[in-house]
């Protein structure tokens, strides 16, 4: 008799921390979907910089893609930049669509390379190589 009741109060407190860490995961990611709305919110209509850091947010918490890919086409269509193109190579990718990523890659490298000759564009040769399996 007393295992068993050993056995429910593990049970018990075992379901109140798994729902008690969901729960705080949950505010979490809705935390990072209401600061991102708001930033975006706030921004000035050719800030594409804001939009740019908001979906990428989102794409690291993995909360609110679609809001956060709208955001990432508005600021490619504001300015094209090294980094909403790298964001946007980065979010074909987390689609599985590594084709459509080696274009954006491609493209932030250059736009880099435009910028400055000199500029380290490592981590996109990196990402590039792996696409296409060269160095590994």
């Amino acid at each position: 008799m007393k295992r068993q009741t050993l056995k429910s109060s593990f049970v018990v407190a075992f379901a109140i921390f798994a729902l008690s860490f969901g729960t705080a995961f949950a505010k979490n990611n809705d935390r990072t979907t209401e600061k991102t709305r708001q930033a975006v919110e706030n921004a000035s209509p050719h800030d594409w910089y804001t939009l740019a850091r908001s979906a990428e947010k989102c794409f690291k918490k993995e909360v609110n893609l679609k809001e956060a890919a709208a955001w990432l086409d508005e600021s490619l269509n504001i300015a094209r930049t090294p980094l909403n193109l790298e964001l946007k190579g980065d979010y074909f990718i987390m689609n599985k669509l590594p084709e459509k990523a080696l274009d954006y890659y491609a493209e932030a490298a250059m736009k880099l390379k435009d910028v400055d000759g000199l500029a380290d564009i490592t981590h996109l040769q990196k990402k590039i190589a792996k696409i296409i399996n060269i160095g590994g």
